[in-house]
């Protein structure tokens, strides 16, 4: 199991849940731009590729583009898409950590999810491409960055006709800086057909000058400049976005055409040098592209329909120019960056429940360094304390605190401010469980076993009616029944007991897809060890808790694992049981059944058949 985001190392800062891992993209030039989900379940996979940053303004206010291919046994996606993007992100995750190194738990479970999708889609999808073909578009990636090349490139190469295109449109927030000529602008005009006529329009927002017949347009004139002068019948032209006032634009798209085909790229990149890789700096950048033959009109009309709505500019108005503010979009933001020499930090946790803190150096960090925690004002650890205990390298520090760091912010001599180091886990078993599910009563934990409802709605209901008995008076109880409380009796707990220990062997029963997946069933907050010790609080004498225990065990013996494709061998799961059984046959004593001679007996005969 693998949550995680990538991300470049300018927004690698802040407090987060240390359930999903956050790993950190440095790279020497340029930063990671890329947008790009991949998403998995038992029987389909997902991918999208956008415009958008992992963001409430991404994914709530903006306007943006996504794209998404869906993957499973009846799918029709092209699987060299698939492939692709996961040589990508596998990549992508080569930044975050120190050259020639790949052993920090989070790039194996980053590998690792990215092999079990490799594995388990094999059959799912397209393995053809279409290119050329009227039926099916040819759907292609677009990758710039380091040892890349430009995504005009890429176009040139993908273009599916032997006619060059004749038409470009483009959306981007955007562009390069106004005192530079436009590079990005002179490629797609190479791109274009050399001879007759050829057009370039770009679609920005815009506002209107007040007082005057003008348009102000958010872009530069350089794309104008950009134009071949030394050819006739070519022509410039600008549109305007017709968008909601409060929605900024942040989509990016390119629009290709001649007679035969459109090619529609979407994705990251904005129209400028770093983000489409021809400048001496090159983002790190994922596009999608989609060919179509003309004739193909079903395919054709998807892809206008995820086109912006434009409005003609007359050429009575005119043209005034003002680009946005870059805003970081594509330049390294001003903010202290962690030196190379920090390069991971991980949370532990040892057999006894003590937690660690354990950062490992590339090289020798700068002087006077400092480890403080995310909200904290207390160093962590220092260079001095580092040097007394000869330099270790990886360095482990106790972590006695129950809250565990998801950050820390790091300083040293000539510092201005503070860097940060982002934590992740060596495993989810390093984490406490969550405050609302530490340490539930055992009527809970019967509760969340014996319901079909979800784990949050079970313990919900459980609450709700649990609060409302509280607050109830209306009187005296008339009902000789419920006047009797069974609670106390051994033989109804037992039956209580029972039904939870059925609930829980059913679960156990069930395919389970990753080492996480099992650890949480088996020593999570409402797996089995979290069972067994709510027995031993609740138990009403010590024969009581040893012989539920003993039909814990005897449960658990009657687990048979299944085989299912994707998730763990049932050898795995069944090994995991046993050693549970062993853990908790450890707890039982015979003693506890001195004067209960039967019931020791049973419970010598139920150990004696079960496997050792």
């Amino acid at each position: 199991m693998c949550a995680a985001a990538l991300v470049d190392q300018h927004h690698a800062r802040g407090v987060r849940s240390l359930r999903w891992d956050l790993l950190a993209a440095r790279l020497p030039r340029g930063i990671l731009h890329a947008k790009v989900s991949l998403l998995l379940w038992s029987r389909c996979a997902r991918l999208i590729v956008a415009s958008a940053n992992l963001t409430e303004d991404g994914y709530r206010r903006n306007h943006e583009i996504f794209s998404a291919l869906d993957y499973n046994e009846a799918a029709e996606s092209p699987l060299s898409v698939l492939h692709a993007i996961i040589a990508f992100l596998r990549e992508a995750a080569i930044h975050a950590q120190a050259a020639g190194r790949n052993d920090s738990p989070t790039i194996q479970r980053w590998n690792s999810f990215l092999d079990r999708v490799s594995v388990v889609s094999r059959t799912w999808g397209d393995a053809e491409e279409h290119i050329g073909r009227v039926a099916k578009p040819n759907v292609f990636v677009v990758v710039t960055g380091p040892e890349h090349p430009s995504a005009f490139a890429t176009l040139r190469e993908k273009w599916p006709d032997s006619g060059p295109p004749e038409a470009a449109f483009v959306v981007s927030p955007f562009f390069d800086p106004p005192e530079a000529s436009n590079a990005p602008a002179g490629e797609l005009w190479k791109l274009l057909k050399q001879r007759g006529s050829a057009t370039v329009q770009f679609e920005v927002t815009a506002e209107e000058v007040p007082g005057e017949k003008a348009i102000l347009l958010h872009a530069p004139e350089s794309l104008l400049k950009a134009q071949p002068i030394n050819r006739s019948h070519v022509t410039t032209t600008f549109g305007r976005l017709k968008l909601e006032e409060a929605r900024p634009l942040h989509a990016k798209c390119t629009w290709l055409q001649n007679e035969r085909y459109v090619l529609h790229i979407m994705g990251s990149s904005n129209f400028t040098s770093a983000g489409l890789g021809v400048g001496r700096i090159k983002n790190l950048e994922l596009n999608l592209g989609f060919a179509v033959n003309r004739r193909n009109g079903e395919a054709r009309k998807a892809l206008e329909a995820a086109w912006l709505e434009v409005e003609e500019i007359t050429d009575d108005v005119k043209l005034r120019w003002q680009p946005r503010a870059d805003e970081g979009e594509d330049s390294a933001l001003d903010a202290l960056l962690l030196p190379a020499a920090f390069d991971t930090a991980i949370l532990g946790r040892d057999s006894d429940g003590s937690n660690w803190l354990e950062f490992s150096f590339t090289a020798k960090p700068p002087l006077g360094w400092e480890l403080f925690p995310e909200d904290g004002t207390e160093p962590i650890v220092t260079e001095a304390v580092w040097l007394m205990q000869g330099e270790t390298n990886p360095f482990r520090v106790a972590w006695a605190p129950e809250r565990a760091p998801s950050v820390v912010r790091v300083s040293w001599s000539k510092a201005v401010g503070y860097a940060w180091w982002p934590i992740n886990v060596i495993s989810s078993s390093a984490l406490p469980p969550p405050t609302e599910l530490k340490d539930l009563p055992l009527e809970v934990l019967i509760e969340i076993l014996t319901s079909a409802r979800p784990l949050h709605q079970a313990l919900g209901r459980w609450l709700q009616r649990h609060s409302g008995a509280k607050g109830n008076n209306n009187g005296p109880v008339l009902d000789p029944h419920k006047r009797v409380d069974t609670s106390t009796f051994l033989l109804q707990r037992t039956r209580r007991v029972s039904w939870a220990l059925t609930a829980l062997r059913q679960r156990l029963a069930k395919p389970v897809v990753s080492e996480q997946a099992l650890a949480w069933r088996l020593r999570g907050p409402v797996g089995v060890k979290a069972f067994a010790q709510a027995i031993g609080k609740e138990a009403r004498s010590e024969a009581e808790r040893c012989f539920l225990l003993t039909e814990l065990c005897l449960e658990l013996s009657r687990v048979r694992a299944p085989e299912a494709a994707g998730c763990l061998p049932k050898n795995r799961v069944n090994a995991a049981i046993k050693e549970v059984i062993r853990e908790l046959r450890a707890e039982i004593s015979q003693a506890a059944f001195s004067d209960q001679p039967a019931l020791g007996a049973y419970v010598k005969t139920v150990f004696d058949g079960l496997p050792t």
